[in-house]
């Protein structure tokens, strides 16, 4: 009778232990997957427009799909001269309780309510951005009471490009084009043009305000456009016209990239000022240290003994704008096309990615903005081909980095934020365009931007 009642005891003991042990089990799944935020990104596909949400879990993943149909058409070609590939930086952007998203493909901005309890969408509204094909927006508040915000976008236009070398090159739109005296004003240049908006965060209403500026078509139309973290100066990067598909891009075929920064009071823009250097092409991403005194620079077109300027830093005194230093992207030796940029918030870490080789380059940078030293490359496991990476977006944790795979893999790819720079995670692929994976230029996605949940 004692055996039997201890054999009792042990059963009961043993079932109660392996059902303690199965919930401490899924206690941790659930601490894994619990929901932190939500991140946004746009499919820029050949027809109308869709901004797609996704949920962020603590683990770094990604799911709970959802797609908004933005009332604009997107700007991808996948006919044109390189599947229609353009690159900018800032298409999408969360100013307090909305999203706007540009509309390359028409013209246009779209605002969205978002409700930062579930991170849904609801459509506001549309309007033209006052140029040709929007690529870019940046946000500062009016004044200190932040019931306005001042709202700069950035429109490219098309993007005049050399391709190949010897008797392939070609030249776009046309020989006859880009023969043409190119810093001569032209009736297109108010279609390069950085355009100011005021925003009320009430309504979320958009109105336009003035042109800023207006750019020639040497140097290409704007690429991205950022406000200082102080708000008294706003910077904007040109595209410049580069030579591809080249062993060497020749001097002659590429024209040079601009970076302009402006003083910018009340709406107004002066002293204005900028950078340029022979063999420098391609200028894309770029980010303003909090001191509001450097910025770092990506260029992705470059000739060849200038392949240790993937990203440049830059020094403003007010006055001219002046090359702090020049820093190698990527692992090899050959040119990756450094293109965008992400800064952690204590500014001790520039991110830059690199398109060619879906590759993220970390460096450290010293307290006074500039470079310490590069900490390490990491580049894209699962499917990643050539020619792929666009956007990156820091977690508000910081504990990750998201990465677009734009031009064909149609995803979202997760990198772990580590003491020796970042390691891949994982990659989702966006259902909504997954039937056209591996197609390029059918979609490119562009624009990345996130929120974490109050807790």
């Amino acid at each position: 009778m004692q055996r039997l009642l201890l054999l009792i005891i042990l059963v009961s003991t043993l079932f109660s232990c392996k059902n303690e042990t199965s919930k401490v089990k899924n206690d941790k799944k659930e601490i894994q997957n619990e929901l932190l935020g939500y991140l946004y990104t746009t499919t820029n596909g050949e027809g109308e427009n869709q901004v797609v949400q996704l949920s962020r879990f603590n683990d770094g993943s990604l799911g709970d799909e959802k797609v908004y149909l933005t009332k604009g058409k997107g700007g991808s070609d996948h006919s044109a001269p390189a599947h229609g590939d353009y690159d900018a930086q800032g298409n999408l952007k969360i100013i307090g309780d909305y999203l706007l998203t540009t509309n390359p493909g028409d013209h246009s901005i779209s605002v969205f309510n978002l409700n930062k309890k579930n991170g849904n969408l609801t459509f506001n509204s549309i309007i033209g951005s006052e140029g040709e094909r929007p690529v870019t927006i940046d946000f500062a508040p009016v004044d200190e009471t932040k019931q306005e915000y001042w709202v700069a976008v950035g429109n490219q236009w098309g993007t005049p490009t050399v391709l190949y070398e010897g008797e392939k090159l070609k030249r776009y739109p046309s020989d006859e084009w880009l023969n043409q005296d190119l810093t001569k004003t032209h009736e297109t240049d108010k279609n390069r043009s950085i355009e100011l908006f005021k925003m009320n965060m009430a309504t979320g209403k958009l109105t336009f305000i003035k042109t800023l500026a207006e750019y020639v078509r040497e140097n290409g139309g704007p690429a991205d456009v950022k406000f200082s973290p102080d708000g008294s100066k706003i910077a904007v990067s040109l595209w410049g016209i580069p030579h591809f598909f080249a062993k060497d891009p020749l001097l002659k075929e590429l024209k040079p990239s601009r970076i302009y920064v402006y003083d910018f009071n009340n709406g107004e823009v002066s002293n204005s000022r900028y950078f340029e250097e022979e063999g420098l092409s391609g200028a894309v991403g770029f980010n303003w240290h909090n001191n509001s005194k450097h910025i770092y620079l990506t260029y992705f077109n470059i000739v060849n003994d200038k392949a240790d300027n993937g990203i440049v830093v830059l020094g403003d005194t007010d006055k001219k704008l002046t090359k702090v230093s020049n820093h190698r992207t990527g692992k090899a030796e050959f040119i990756d096309e450094a293109c965008w940029t992400a800064i952690s918030k204590d500014q001790t870490r520039l991110y830059v990615c690199s398109y060619i080789t879906n590759e993220v380059t970390t460096f450290e940078l010293n307290p006074d903005g500039t470079v310490a030293k590069k900490v390490g490359v990491e580049r894209r496991k699962d499917y990643q081909p050539n020619e792929d990476s666009k956007d990156l977006f820091i977690s508000p944790d910081n504990k990750y980095i998201y990465m677009l795979g734009s031009f064909f893999s149609y995803s979202v790819n997760t990198l772990e934020i580590t003491e020796n720079g970042v390691a891949y995670k994982q990659q989702y692929t966006l259902k909504e365009t997954k039937d056209e994976v591996g197609n390029p230029g059918v979609y490119d996605l562009v624009g990345l931007d996130g929120f974490d949940l109050k807790k």
